[in-house]
């Protein structure tokens, strides 16, 4: 699984890129404007030196990106004070959901499944797709169920039926256990 996911008419403005978040600044480290940075994204070429980004909705150059103790510190353009940088205090690090590469089929960006209506083999609804948690062997879909405990569903082909991005629905086979009694 992977991090990401308009009309325009005659009078209306050109609709603006979606941004897909790949990180969020935690604090200032040291006094020359750099930060640490937790990454959201799989793709460690995100938060490079040189990288063009979005940082508070603007867009930035990463000045340098180094990661001494497991995790990214960052310096960015136009911020190469602490000062600066403590004004970047939990923002977010942002890129053009245009610039993610096409995916294999079978392969979904986590934002374009969130929000899907999950169903039944048998039309049944069960619920809305809230969250794909990331394990060792498979992801795991949380649906919320209205008036229920969330459902767990792992993400494998024999539950995995159909997943139709442009009706916004994922069909599942309910298989023995998977739902409570």
């Amino acid at each position: 699984m992977s991090q990401r996911p308009t009309d325009s008419n005659q009078t209306a403005p050109a609709a603006t890129p979606r941004r897909i978040a790949v990180g969020r600044i935690n604090q200032t480290w040291g006094l020359k404007g750099h930060v640490k940075v937790t990454p959201f994204t799989s793709n460690p070429e995100r938060l490079v030196t040189g990288a063009e980004l979005y940082v508070a909705g603007k867009p930035t150059r990463v000045l340098e990106s180094v990661s001494p103790q497991g995790y990214p510190i960052m310096q960015f353009a136009g911020h190469t004070t602490r000062e600066a940088a403590e004004r970047l205090r939990d923002e977010l690090i942002e890129i053009d959901e245009d610039t993610l590469p096409e995916l294999p089929a079978d392969q979904y960006y986590v934002d374009d499944l969130q929000g899907l209506t999950v169903v039944s083999s048998t039309g049944d609804e069960i619920g809305e797709l809230v969250e794909v948690l990331t394990t060792g062997a498979n992801d795991v879909y949380v649906v919320r169920r209205p008036g229920e405990k969330d459902l767990l569903v792992p993400a494998i082909p024999d539950i995995l039926l159909n997943v139709d991005l442009q009706a916004r629905r994922m069909t599942i086979q309910i298989i023995p256990g998977l739902l409570p009694d």
